[in-house]
Protein backbone atom coordinates (compact mmCIF):
# COMPACT_ATOMS: atom_id res chain seq x y z
CA UNK A 1 0.00 0.00 0.00
CA UNK A 2 2.69 2.38 0.58
CA UNK A 3 4.17 1.73 -3.05
CA UNK A 4 0.88 2.28 -4.44
CA UNK A 5 0.55 5.94 -2.59
CA UNK A 6 3.96 6.49 -3.36
CA UNK A 7 3.30 5.88 -7.31
CA UNK A 8 0.21 7.86 -7.61
CA UNK A 9 1.82 10.78 -5.28
CA UNK A 10 4.66 10.78 -7.90
CA UNK A 11 1.85 10.79 -10.98
CA UNK A 12 0.02 13.48 -9.34
CA UNK A 13 2.99 16.12 -8.46
CA UNK A 14 4.39 14.82 -12.32
CA UNK A 15 1.34 16.25 -13.53
CA UNK A 16 1.12 19.32 -11.68
CA UNK A 17 1.95 23.04 -13.21
CA UNK A 18 4.68 24.23 -10.68
CA UNK A 19 6.82 20.71 -11.04
CA UNK A 20 7.09 21.57 -14.75
CA UNK A 21 7.51 25.27 -14.58
CA UNK A 22 10.27 25.07 -11.69
CA UNK A 23 12.02 21.99 -13.74
CA UNK A 24 11.87 23.90 -17.33
CA UNK A 25 13.18 27.64 -15.63
CA UNK A 26 15.87 25.37 -14.09
CA UNK A 27 17.13 24.33 -17.21
CA UNK A 28 16.39 27.48 -18.91
CA UNK A 29 18.42 29.16 -16.65
CA UNK A 30 21.01 27.01 -17.13
CA UNK A 31 21.22 26.96 -20.34
CA UNK A 32 21.38 31.03 -20.29
CA UNK A 33 24.28 31.24 -17.93
CA UNK A 34 26.49 31.12 -19.88
CA UNK A 35 24.86 33.79 -22.98
CA UNK A 36 24.45 36.44 -19.81
CA UNK A 37 27.80 36.08 -17.52
CA UNK A 38 30.56 38.20 -18.20
CA UNK A 39 34.31 38.73 -16.43
CA UNK A 40 34.66 35.02 -16.27
CA UNK A 41 38.72 35.77 -16.21
CA UNK A 42 39.59 32.33 -17.53
CA UNK A 43 37.33 30.62 -15.31
CA UNK A 44 34.07 30.24 -16.95
CA UNK A 45 32.87 26.81 -16.88
CA UNK A 46 33.73 26.51 -13.08
CA UNK A 47 31.69 30.51 -12.33
CA UNK A 48 28.97 28.92 -14.36
CA UNK A 49 29.00 25.69 -12.92
CA UNK A 50 29.00 27.55 -9.04
CA UNK A 51 25.82 29.11 -10.12
CA UNK A 52 23.87 26.67 -11.81
CA UNK A 53 24.69 24.52 -8.71
CA UNK A 54 23.29 27.26 -6.91
CA UNK A 55 20.82 27.10 -9.49
CA UNK A 56 19.24 23.62 -8.91
CA UNK A 57 19.76 24.08 -4.97
CA UNK A 58 16.95 26.77 -4.71
CA UNK A 59 15.00 25.76 -7.52
CA UNK A 60 14.44 22.26 -5.83
CA UNK A 61 14.08 24.30 -2.47
CA UNK A 62 11.00 25.98 -3.99
CA UNK A 63 9.55 22.56 -5.48
CA UNK A 64 10.12 20.61 -2.30
CA UNK A 65 8.19 23.01 -0.69
CA UNK A 66 5.34 23.65 -2.80
CA UNK A 67 4.91 20.08 -4.00
CA UNK A 68 4.71 18.95 -0.45
CA UNK A 69 2.00 21.40 0.36
CA UNK A 70 0.45 20.03 -2.94
CA UNK A 71 0.07 16.51 -2.13
CA UNK A 72 -0.11 16.96 1.96
CA UNK A 73 -1.92 19.97 2.88
CA UNK A 74 -4.17 19.53 -0.22
CA UNK A 75 -5.33 16.38 0.71
CA UNK A 76 -6.29 16.97 4.23
CA UNK A 77 -7.94 20.32 3.25
CA UNK A 78 -10.33 18.60 0.00
CA UNK A 79 -10.43 15.58 2.64
CA UNK A 80 -8.77 12.57 0.51
CA UNK A 81 -6.56 12.19 3.03
CA UNK A 82 -9.61 11.33 5.58
CA UNK A 83 -11.17 9.42 2.40
CA UNK A 84 -7.56 6.89 1.75
CA UNK A 85 -7.72 6.25 5.89
CA UNK A 86 -10.80 5.16 5.50
CA UNK A 87 -8.89 1.80 3.64
CA UNK A 88 -6.82 -0.71 5.41
CA UNK A 89 -4.13 2.18 5.22
CA UNK A 90 -2.14 3.46 8.46
CA UNK A 91 -1.47 7.11 9.09
CA UNK A 92 2.41 6.48 8.89
CA UNK A 93 1.72 4.39 5.56
CA UNK A 94 0.50 7.02 4.43
CA UNK A 95 2.71 9.71 4.90
CA UNK A 96 5.77 7.24 4.18
CA UNK A 97 4.03 7.02 0.57
CA UNK A 98 3.58 10.75 0.75
CA UNK A 99 7.17 10.97 1.28
CA UNK A 100 8.62 8.50 -1.11
CA UNK A 101 6.41 9.82 -3.82
CA UNK A 102 7.66 13.73 -3.34
CA UNK A 103 11.61 12.24 -3.37
CA UNK A 104 10.84 10.44 -6.70
CA UNK A 105 9.55 13.49 -8.45
CA UNK A 106 12.74 15.50 -6.28
CA UNK A 107 14.87 12.48 -7.84
CA UNK A 108 13.96 13.03 -11.50
CA UNK A 109 14.31 16.81 -11.22
CA UNK A 110 17.61 16.40 -9.99
CA UNK A 111 18.07 13.88 -12.85
CA UNK A 112 17.08 16.05 -15.43
CA UNK A 113 19.07 19.45 -13.86
CA UNK A 114 22.56 17.30 -13.13
CA UNK A 115 23.07 16.58 -17.05
CA UNK A 116 21.82 20.62 -17.39
CA UNK A 117 24.43 22.02 -14.55
CA UNK A 118 27.29 19.79 -16.45
CA UNK A 119 26.16 21.24 -19.88
CA UNK A 120 25.98 24.63 -19.08
CA UNK A 121 29.78 24.60 -17.90
CA UNK A 122 30.66 22.53 -21.11
CA UNK A 123 29.61 25.49 -23.12
CA UNK A 124 32.56 27.79 -21.34
CA UNK A 125 35.31 25.13 -21.47
CA UNK A 126 37.19 27.51 -23.68
CA UNK A 127 37.66 30.46 -22.19
CA UNK A 128 36.06 33.66 -24.08
CA UNK A 129 34.34 31.17 -25.99
CA UNK A 130 30.44 30.21 -26.43
CA UNK A 131 30.69 26.16 -27.57
CA UNK A 132 27.64 26.81 -29.91
CA UNK A 133 27.63 22.91 -30.77
CA UNK A 134 26.66 22.22 -27.07
CA UNK A 135 24.28 25.26 -26.26
CA UNK A 136 22.14 24.82 -29.63
CA UNK A 137 21.18 21.32 -29.03
CA UNK A 138 20.83 22.21 -25.10
CA UNK A 139 18.31 24.93 -26.11
CA UNK A 140 16.13 22.85 -28.44
CA UNK A 141 15.89 19.99 -25.68
CA UNK A 142 13.58 22.18 -23.98
CA UNK A 143 11.59 23.07 -27.38
CA UNK A 144 12.03 19.66 -28.26
CA UNK A 145 10.44 17.78 -24.86
CA UNK A 146 7.64 20.46 -24.99
CA UNK A 147 6.81 19.93 -28.61
CA UNK A 148 6.31 16.07 -27.72
CA UNK A 149 4.56 16.54 -24.54
CA UNK A 150 1.97 18.61 -27.07
CA UNK A 151 1.59 16.19 -29.80
CA UNK A 152 1.44 13.61 -27.25
CA UNK A 153 -1.60 15.33 -25.84
CA UNK A 154 -2.85 15.83 -29.18
CA UNK A 155 -3.09 13.09 -30.14
CA UNK A 156 -3.37 10.84 -27.40
CA UNK A 157 -4.62 12.69 -24.95
CA UNK A 158 -1.98 12.16 -22.29
CA UNK A 159 -1.01 14.73 -19.64
CA UNK A 160 0.94 17.94 -21.11
CA UNK A 161 2.81 18.26 -17.70
CA UNK A 162 3.46 14.98 -17.29
CA UNK A 163 4.72 14.00 -21.04
CA UNK A 164 6.77 17.73 -20.85
CA UNK A 165 8.49 16.78 -17.23
CA UNK A 166 9.87 13.25 -18.19
CA UNK A 167 10.19 13.87 -21.87
CA UNK A 168 12.51 16.94 -20.60
CA UNK A 169 14.32 14.43 -18.19
CA UNK A 170 15.08 12.69 -21.93
CA UNK A 171 15.76 15.56 -24.40
CA UNK A 172 18.54 16.84 -22.06
CA UNK A 173 20.45 13.98 -21.50
CA UNK A 174 20.38 13.35 -25.23
CA UNK A 175 22.19 16.90 -25.56
CA UNK A 176 24.29 15.83 -22.51
CA UNK A 177 25.43 12.24 -24.49
CA UNK A 178 25.87 14.22 -27.96
CA UNK A 179 28.15 16.69 -25.91
CA UNK A 180 30.38 14.30 -24.07
CA UNK A 181 31.58 12.91 -27.91
CA UNK A 182 32.17 16.72 -29.14
CA UNK A 183 35.98 17.92 -29.42
CA UNK A 184 37.07 21.15 -27.82
CA UNK A 185 39.63 23.90 -29.76
CA UNK A 186 39.81 21.25 -32.77
CA UNK A 187 40.74 18.16 -30.05
CA UNK A 188 38.71 14.99 -29.96
CA UNK A 189 38.22 13.63 -26.52
CA UNK A 190 39.96 10.57 -25.69
CA UNK A 191 36.97 9.11 -23.97
CA UNK A 192 33.23 9.97 -23.61
CA UNK A 193 32.70 13.04 -21.35
CA UNK A 194 36.78 13.92 -21.25
CA UNK A 195 35.79 17.67 -21.05
CA UNK A 196 33.22 17.52 -18.54
CA UNK A 197 33.96 18.89 -15.38
CA UNK A 198 34.15 15.84 -13.03
CA UNK A 199 33.63 17.30 -9.88
CA UNK A 200 29.81 18.13 -10.92
CA UNK A 201 28.39 14.64 -10.68
CA UNK A 202 29.26 14.32 -7.16
CA UNK A 203 28.03 17.71 -6.46
CA UNK A 204 25.02 17.48 -7.69
CA UNK A 205 24.33 14.50 -6.15
CA UNK A 206 24.79 15.90 -2.95
CA UNK A 207 22.55 18.85 -3.59
CA UNK A 208 19.59 15.71 -4.27
CA UNK A 209 20.49 14.67 -0.53
CA UNK A 210 19.87 17.93 0.61
CA UNK A 211 16.57 18.31 -1.16
CA UNK A 212 15.35 15.21 0.37
CA UNK A 213 15.60 16.54 3.39
CA UNK A 214 13.92 19.62 2.45
CA UNK A 215 11.35 17.45 1.09
CA UNK A 216 10.96 15.35 4.47
CA UNK A 217 11.03 19.29 6.66
CA UNK A 218 8.21 20.40 4.20
CA UNK A 219 5.82 17.05 4.12
CA UNK A 220 6.20 17.74 7.85
CA UNK A 221 5.41 21.73 8.10
CA UNK A 222 2.33 20.94 5.08
CA UNK A 223 0.57 18.89 8.04
CA UNK A 224 -0.29 21.68 9.64
CA UNK A 225 0.44 25.09 7.33
CA UNK A 226 -0.59 26.12 3.82
CA UNK A 227 1.67 26.48 1.09
CA UNK A 228 2.82 30.49 2.12
CA UNK A 229 3.56 29.43 5.96
CA UNK A 230 5.44 26.68 4.37
CA UNK A 231 7.45 28.00 1.56
CA UNK A 232 8.28 30.53 4.10
CA UNK A 233 9.40 28.74 7.39
CA UNK A 234 11.59 25.88 4.31
CA UNK A 235 13.27 29.02 2.95
CA UNK A 236 14.51 30.54 6.74
CA UNK A 237 15.76 27.26 7.57
CA UNK A 238 17.25 26.92 4.41
CA UNK A 239 19.34 30.18 4.56
CA UNK A 240 19.89 29.77 8.41
CA UNK A 241 21.46 26.40 7.61
CA UNK A 242 23.31 27.88 4.86
CA UNK A 243 25.06 30.20 7.49
CA UNK A 244 24.39 28.30 10.63
CA UNK A 245 28.53 27.91 11.14
CA UNK A 246 28.85 31.72 11.38
CA UNK A 247 25.91 32.26 12.89
CA UNK A 248 26.05 29.63 15.87
CA UNK A 249 28.87 27.09 15.24
CA UNK A 250 31.33 29.39 16.64
CA UNK A 251 29.67 29.90 19.89
CA UNK A 252 28.69 25.94 20.17
CA UNK A 253 31.64 25.61 22.22
CA UNK A 254 30.86 28.57 24.77
CA UNK A 255 27.05 28.11 24.65
CA UNK A 256 24.69 25.21 25.78
CA UNK A 257 21.78 27.02 23.74
CA UNK A 258 24.64 27.26 20.51
CA UNK A 259 25.75 23.55 20.41
CA UNK A 260 21.86 22.53 21.23
CA UNK A 261 20.94 24.95 18.24
CA UNK A 262 24.06 24.12 16.07
CA UNK A 263 23.18 20.02 15.94
CA UNK A 264 19.48 20.83 15.31
CA UNK A 265 20.00 23.23 12.41
CA UNK A 266 20.51 21.01 9.07
CA UNK A 267 23.61 22.29 7.96
CA UNK A 268 23.47 22.89 4.33
CA UNK A 269 27.44 23.35 3.98
CA UNK A 270 27.87 19.16 4.21
CA UNK A 271 25.51 19.10 0.88
CA UNK A 272 27.71 22.28 -0.98
CA UNK A 273 30.47 21.14 -2.95
CA UNK A 274 30.93 24.30 -5.00
CA UNK A 275 34.49 24.73 -3.32
CA UNK A 276 35.70 21.48 -5.33
CA UNK A 277 33.87 22.35 -8.27
CA UNK A 278 35.66 25.69 -8.72
CA UNK A 279 38.92 23.82 -8.13
CA UNK A 280 38.23 20.86 -10.34
CA UNK A 281 39.18 18.42 -6.86
CA UNK A 282 37.06 14.46 -7.58
CA UNK A 283 34.58 14.96 -4.22
CA UNK A 284 35.47 11.78 -2.07
CA UNK A 285 33.31 9.16 -2.20
CA UNK A 286 33.81 8.61 1.53
CA UNK A 287 32.14 12.26 1.53
CA UNK A 288 29.03 11.53 -0.23
CA UNK A 289 28.66 8.42 1.94
CA UNK A 290 29.11 10.60 5.11
CA UNK A 291 26.68 13.35 3.86
CA UNK A 292 24.43 10.37 2.52
CA UNK A 293 24.15 9.23 6.54
CA UNK A 294 23.83 12.72 7.94
CA UNK A 295 20.50 13.06 5.53
CA UNK A 296 19.65 9.38 6.28
CA UNK A 297 19.74 10.26 9.69
CA UNK A 298 18.27 13.95 9.86
CA UNK A 299 15.34 12.51 7.46
CA UNK A 300 14.27 9.68 9.58
CA UNK A 301 14.42 12.44 12.14
CA UNK A 302 11.99 14.85 10.76
CA UNK A 303 9.73 11.80 9.26
CA UNK A 304 9.15 10.73 13.29
CA UNK A 305 8.02 14.09 13.95
CA UNK A 306 6.13 14.56 10.99
CA UNK A 307 4.54 11.34 12.07
CA UNK A 308 3.56 12.23 15.51
CA UNK A 309 1.96 15.32 13.79
CA UNK A 310 0.08 13.83 11.52
CA UNK A 311 -1.17 11.34 14.41
CA UNK A 312 -3.13 13.97 16.02
CA UNK A 313 -4.03 16.00 12.93
CA UNK A 314 -7.82 16.58 12.81
CA UNK A 315 -8.49 15.84 8.95
CA UNK A 316 -11.60 17.46 7.16
CA UNK A 317 -13.86 14.65 5.66
CA UNK A 318 -14.56 14.85 1.85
Amino acid sequence: MVLTIARLTYRELSRHTITLLLAISTVGGCALLPLITTHTLHEGDRIIADNALALHFFAGMLLAGMAACHTMNGDVRRGTAAMVLTKPVGRPEFLLGKFLGLTGTLAMFSATTTAATVLAARVLAVPFFWDWSVEVPFVLAIAMALLVAALANYFLRTSFHAVAFHSLWLTVWLAFWRAGWLPREGVAPERFGAFFLAPMFGANVLIFLALTVLGAIALALSIRLPLIPTVVVLSALFLTGLASDHLVGRFRHEQVWAALLYYLLPNWQHFWAGDAVTMDVAIPAVHVARVAAYAAVYTLGVLALAMAAFETAELKAG
